[in-house]
């Protein structure tokens, strides 16, 4: 026989064991509404107060009608570099003529301020290396004549059978040795021109004036002395103005130029060629070569005069009262941020030019500067003068 057993605990009636679950349900209900319940409302955070640039001023309304400002922009400047200038040969039209040998001066035939020509005696030399230059041409001419003749001697008698290779072949050698010597003293005879025995007639390698003259007669001379002559072309002729050094940076080639002479009865104009590298330690200028057309001018070597030279484009430029020299010697500026906001600015500025400042680096196009009132954002600083 099969006993049943009931599932039902026998001490507890059964709805505590219906009850239980729902029990469990609520608690696990409970547990997870309290885990997803909104959090407390918390506080506000409090406002930051707003964080200003390293030199940021900012004005009251009030104050906006003493500041006045303008847009940075490129501009041509219309200013001039002057600079006193003097007449002078270009590069490579003035010639030193010096003695080609050593020897002794027999006559001068020219005089300071004499114009010569290409090829006209200047001066006339007694030189003995001369003499001994000239007979060895002499003789190695010679000495060629005779090569020359037994080669063709030699030629001969090998087309009539009694001749032998060999004997032509050293013939030829002893004229290609002839002709090497001759060339050899014809250049040495070559520096000393044409003449006889000692004299030697130095002549003028260029047409131009003569600017200067060592050369006396009786005066002893040696080869890579002192020049003898000096020739000059008076048609190379240029302006070299001395540009001080704080005026160098607006003046470039290419720029046009005028230049006034006192014994010149009209205005001149030029081109600037090159600027000088080297600056004088004495006047700190540096030399500006100018190229004028002097065709009908009256110019002479060694004129004073005048000459301005048109500045380069300025670039970047502000009025003089937009920079300040802040701590004694850096220059800044104020630029517009908002209608009442203005930031520090560093810059580099140039030389000013009639009230007017070039910007070389720190400033863009278009930015807004403070021209005017820029004292009252920064009383510590000074005017740039």
């Amino acid at each position: 026989m099969i006993r049943r057993t009931s599932v039902l605990s026998p001490t507890l009636p059964a709805a505590t064991w219906l009850i239980r679950p729902a029990v469990s349900f609520v608690t696990l209900c409970l547990v997870t509404t309290g885990c997803t319940q909104p959090k407390a409302a918390q506080p506000p955070e409090k406002a930051r107060p707003p964080v200003h640039e390293e030199g940021e001023v900012r004005i009251q309304d009030a104050s906006r009608q003493f500041i006045e400002v303008e847009e940075v922009s490129a501009a041509k400047s219309d200013s001039t570099v002057g600079a006193p200038a003097r007449v002078d040969f270009r590069d490579g039209a003035v010639s030193q003529v010096g003695a080609p040998l050593e020897g002794r001066v027999v006559t001068v035939h020219v005089l300071v301020g004499q114009r010569v020509s290409a090829g006209d005696p200047l001066v006339t030399m007694d030189c003995p290396d001369a003499a001994t230059m000239r007979a060895a041409a002499a003789v190695a001419q010679a000495s060629l004549r005779e090569a020359r003749i037994e080669l063709e001697r030699q030629r001969r008698m090998q087309q009539e059978g009694v001749g032998i290779e060999r004997d032509v072949v050293a013939t030829e050698t002893k004229v290609s040795a002839a002709e090497a010597e001759l060339s050899r003293v014809e250049a040495g005879a070559l520096s000393i021109g044409k003449g006889t025995a000692a004299a030697v007639v130095v002549r003028a390698p260029i047409s131009g004036i003569v600017i200067g003259r060592k050369a006396s007669a009786g005066m002893a001379v040696q080869r890579g002395g002192d020049p003898l002559v000096e020739i000059g072309d008076a048609s190379a002729l240029w302006i070299v103005a001395d540009v001080f050094e704080r005026d160098l940076s607006h003046v470039h080639p290419g720029a046009k130029s005028r230049m006034k002479f006192p014994s010149v009865d009209r205005q001149m104009e030029g081109r600037v060629t090159s600027v000088g590298t080297m600056v004088a330690s004495g006047l700190r200028t540096a030399p500006v070569f100018i190229t004028i057309d002097t065709r009908g001018a009256s110019l002479r070597p060694g004129m004073y005069g005048r000459v301005e030279i048109d500045a380069a484009d300025a670039g970047l430029t502000l009025p003089v009262s937009a920079v300040l020299i802040k701590d004694g010697k850096e220059p800044v500026v104020y630029v517009q941020k908002d209608p009442l906001t203005f930031v520090l600015r560093r810059v580099v500025v140039a030389r000013p030019v009639e009230g007017r400042v070039q910007i070389v680096s720190g400033l863009s196009t278009g930015e807004k500067v403070v021209v005017r009132g820029a004292l009252l954002l920064d009383g510590s600083s000074d005017q740039l003068s």
